[in-house]
C-alpha cells in the first residue's frame, strides 16, 4: 500500500510540474533590483564608484562618473547633435554678440525649472559667473569674463575681457568650464569647496531616489514635473534609471540574456559576448558608431629621416588600413579612417573631396618605393633601405600592450615595414615610461589617437583643433610635434572672427590641406564602439538604421535617448480555440492525351483533387492545464479512498 501511495504521489508531483511549465513564463524581478523592472532602464558603467553623497563639479572627488548624475540628472544650456551637426538649444533660445565680440548676450528659455520647482533665470548665470571669479580664478570663465549682469529675468549680459566669438561654447555640453552654472537659491551662502549638493538640484529629468554603495548602484527617479514635458514636449519613458558597476563578464552576459540589463557598457561587453547574445535570439538592437578621434600614428618630426615629408608619406603607403580594420578587436566590424577626424555629420563640412583626392592615403608599396628612391635612398645588400649618408632605416613603434587596437596597428605596420625593407620593432613600455618618452621626444613612431580632431570634434570647429598646434601652445614641443608659422597666422586670424563668416572657408581648407600635405599624423582606423541594447522591456534605442543621437550611454546626451524609449510591446497572447484545415490529396494516374506528358497530366489531376478539405479542431491552450488539474484531483481522490478503506479494516 505504501508503494502505491508513493507512486501515486510521484505521478501527481510530475503532473503539477508539467502544469507549472505550461503557458507564458513571466519575467522575474531581479533580486538585487529595488524598483519594478518593467518601469526601469538599467545602465552599466565600467567605473568602480566611490562617491555616493556628493554632486559638486568644482572639487576633486566631488562627483562620480558613471553614476548617472552627468548623464540623466545634470543638463547643459545647449548641445550639438553630432550625427547631424544640428544645434539643440535646450535651456536657452539663443545668443548674440555685440561690440566686436566683447559683449555676449545669453537668452534663457522661459519655463526651465530646477528639480525643486524653482525657475532657472538670469540670476543663476550671474551668480555662477561671480562664483567662478571669486573661488576659481584659473577657470575659463574667470579668465575671460570681466563682468555679468541680469538685463531681465531671462537675459544675461556678459562683458568679456577680450573679443571672443566662440564664448557661447562655455554653455555647451562639455564646454571649457564644465557644469559650472549652479542654482543661486541652493548654492548661495555655501562654500563651493565643501558643499555636497546632495541630493543634487539640477534641471534634468531625473532626481535621486536612493544609492546602494554595497551594490555599487545608483537609482534615479523620474521628475514627474520635469519642465521639458511642457516646454519641449519631451519626457522620458522609464520611471527609473539604475546605474550599476558592470559585473564580471559571465554574470553580465547572463544578465543581458535574461533581460536584467538594458544598456551594457561597450568597453566591457566584448565582441564575443555580442556574438553570443545575437546567437541566442534574445531581443536586442545594435548601434556601432565611431568615436570622434580615430586611431592613428604620430611621427617624431624632430628625428631624421622622419623629418622628411616624403618618408612619412612612404610609411603611409605601407600602412594597411584595410587589414587593421578586418582584425579590429572591439567591434564586430572595423572601418578604415577616411579623414583626419571621425566621419560625423557635425564635421562633414571639412571633408573636402578634392583635397582628400589630391592627397590620397592608400596602401601602395609601389608608391613608397618610388618616394624613397626619389630621395636617393637605396637598399643595402641585406635588403634594408639606407639613406644617402648610409644610415639604415630602422624605427621603433611605441604603443600599449595587447589586446589594444593601438597594439594591433603597431604590429601590422611593423610587419609591412619589415617586409618592405625598413627595420621596425614594437615597444610596449609602461604608461609612465611612455609619457616620458613622448615628453622628451625619445621615440620614432607612436601609435595613439590622432591629434587634429582633439578640440575640433567637441565644438564642431576646426579652429579648436588647429589652436592646439599653435607655437604659443606647443612651445617646447614644436619640432617633435607639428607647428607651422602659417598655421599660427591662420589661427590668429580665426581667433577674432565669427566662426560662421564665409571668409573662413579658404582658411579651413588651408588647415586641412596643410595636415594632409605634411602628414604629421596618420589616421588609420576609426575608433568604433559597439553598443548593444536589450529590447525586452524598452524600444526606441538608437540603431544603425536610426542613429538619431550619439548612442553612447556614458555621454550626457543620454537624456535624448531616454526621451525616445517606450515600453516594449507585450508578447503575442496564446492562441484561443481555432479551426484549421488539413489537406487530403490523392494521386490519380491517367494516360497521356494529345501529346501531353505524364507529369503534366498527374499535376492537373492532383490540382482537381486537393479541393477536398477535412476540418481539424486545434486543442485550445487551456485544455491541457485543465486536464492536468482534473487528473491530479482524481488521483487525490483515489489515494484518499484507499486510506479510508485501510483505516476501516
Amino acid at each position: 500500500m505504501k508503494k502505491i501511495i508513493t507512486s501515486t504521489l510521484l505521478v501527481a508531483f510530475l503532473l503539477l510540474s508539467l502544469l507549472s511549465s505550461i503557458g507564458v513564463v513571466e519575467a522575474q524581478q531581479p533580486a538585487w533590483l529595488p524598483v519594478p523592472r518593467e518601469q526601469t532602464v538599467i545602465v552599466e558603467t565600467d567605473v568602480d564608484p566611490a562617491v555616493f553623497d556628493k554632486a559638486n563639479p568644482f572639487i576633486p572627488g566631488g562627483t562620480q562618473w558613471g553614476s548617472g548624475w552627468h548623464q540623466n540628472v545634470a543638463e547643459w544650456d545647449w548641445y550639438i547633435n553630432y550625427i547631424t551637426g544640428e544645434y539643440i538649444l535646450w535651456r536657452i533660445t539663443g545668443w548674440e554678440y555685440r561690440d566686436n565680440f566683447r559683449t555676449f548676450i545669453l537668452k534663457i528659455r522661459d519655463g526651465v525649472k530646477w528639480n525643486d520647482g524653482v525657475q532657472y533665470t538670469a540670476d543663476d548665470v550671474v551668480f555662477s559667473v561671480n562664483l567662478q571669479k571669486q573661488y576659481f580664478t584659473g577657470s575659463f570663465v574667470a579668465l575671460n569674463v570681466e563682468s555679468a549682469r541680469a538685463v531681465d529675468k531671462l537675459t544675461v549680459e556678459i562683458r568679456l575681457k577680450e573679443p571672443n566669438p566662440r564664448f557661447h561654447h562655455v554653455f555647451r555640453m562639455w564646454g571649457p568650464n564644465g557644469e559650472w552654472v549652479r542654482p543661486k537659491h541652493v548654492w548661495e551662502g555655501k562654500d563651493p569647496l565643501t558643499f555636497a549638493n546632495w541630493p543634487p538640484v539640477e534641471t534634468g529629468p531625473y532626481k535621486l531616489w536612493r544609492v546602494f554603495p554595497d551594490l555599487k548602484m545608483y537609482v534615479w527617479e523620474r521628475n514627474e514635473d520635469y519642465w521639458g514635458k511642457t516646454v519641449h514636449g519631451k519626457f522620458p519613458g522609464p520611471k527609473y534609471v539604475v546605474w550599476r558597476r558592470a559585473p564580471p563578464a559571465d554574470v553580465d552576459l547572463a544578465d543581458f540574456l535574461r533581460g536584467d540589463v538594458d544598456s551594457p557598457i561597450p568597453f566591457l561587453f566584448t565582441v564575443d559576448m555580442i556574438r553570443t547574445a545575437k546567437g541566442s535570439g534574445v531581443p536586442m538592437v545594435e548601434a556601432p558608431f565611431p568615436d570622434p578621434v580615430p586611431f592613428g600614428i604620430q611621427f617624431n618630426l624632430a628625428r631624421y629621416p622622419l623629418s622628411l615629408r616624403e618618408v612619412r608619406w612612404a610609411i603611409a603607403y605601407l600602412t594597411n588600413k584595410e587589414k587593421v580594420a578586418s582584425l579590429y578587436p572591439v567591434a564586430l566590424e572595423g572601418k578604415p579612417a577616411l579623414y583626419m577626424h571621425a566621419d560625423w555629420g557635425a564635421l562633414k563640412k571639412y571633408e573636402y573631396a578634392d583635397l582628400y583626392g589630391k592627397y590620397k592615403i592608400e596602401y601602395n608599396p609601389a608608391k613608397a618605393d618610388e618616394l624613397l628612391k626619389g630621395l636617393g635612398f637605396t637598399k643595402g645588400p641585406d635588403g634594408i633601405w639606407v639613406t644617402p649618408n648610409g644610415t639604415r632605416l630602422s624605427f621603433t613603434i611605441t604603443t600599449w600592450g595587447p589586446p589594444s587596437v593601438e597594439n594591433l596597428i603597431a604590429n601590422v605596420l611593423a610587419d609591412e615595414l619589415n617586409r618592405f625593407g625598413i627595420e621596425a620593432a614594437v615597444l610596449t613600455p609602461s604608461f609612465a615610461t611612455r609619457e616620458e618618452m613622448r615628453r622628451t621626444g625619445n621615440f620614432w613612431i607612436d601609435v595613439e589617437v590622432s591629434h587634429l580632431p582633439h578640440g575640433m570634434w567637441i565644438s564642431g570647429d576646426i579652429y579648436e583643433g588647429a589652436l592646439r598646434h599653435h607655437s604659443k601652445i606647443r612651445v617646447d614641443e614644436c619640432g617633435k610635434q607639428f607647428c607651422n608659422p602659417r598655421l599660427d597666422e591662420i589661427v590668429d586670424t580665426l581667433r577674432v572672427r565669427d566662426p560662421e563668416d564665409p571668409a573662413n572657408e579658404p582658411l579651413y581648407r588651408e588647415i586641412v590641406e596643410m595636415f594632409l600635405r605634411e602628414l604629421p599624423y596618420l589616421p588609420v582606423v576609426e575608433k568604433i564602439f559597439h553598443p548593444v541594447f536589450s529590447t525586452k522591456y524598452w524600444v526606441g534605442w538608437p540603431t544603425t538604421d536610426n542613429m538619431y543621437i550619439i548612442p553612447y550611454n556614458w555621454w550626457p546626451q543620454l537624456i535624448f535617448i531616454l526621451f525616445e524609449l517606450k515600453p516594449a510591446p507585450p508578447p503575442p497572447a496564446p492562441p484561443g480555440p481555432q479551426t484549421v484545415t488539413r489537406i487530403v490529396t490523392e494521386e490519380v494516374v491517367t494516360t497521356v492525351v494529345r501529346g501531353e506528358t505524364v507529369v503534366q497530366t498527374v499535376a492537373r489531376t492532383i490540382e482537381q483533387v486537393i479541393t477536398r478539405e477535412v476540418p481539424v479542431e486545434v486543442v485550445p491552450a487551456w485544455v491541457l492545464p485543465a486536464v492536468a488539474v482534473g487528473i491530479v484531483i482524481g488521483i487525490g481522490g483515489i489515494v484518499a479512498g484507499m486510506l479510508v478503506r485501510r483505516r476501516a479494516r
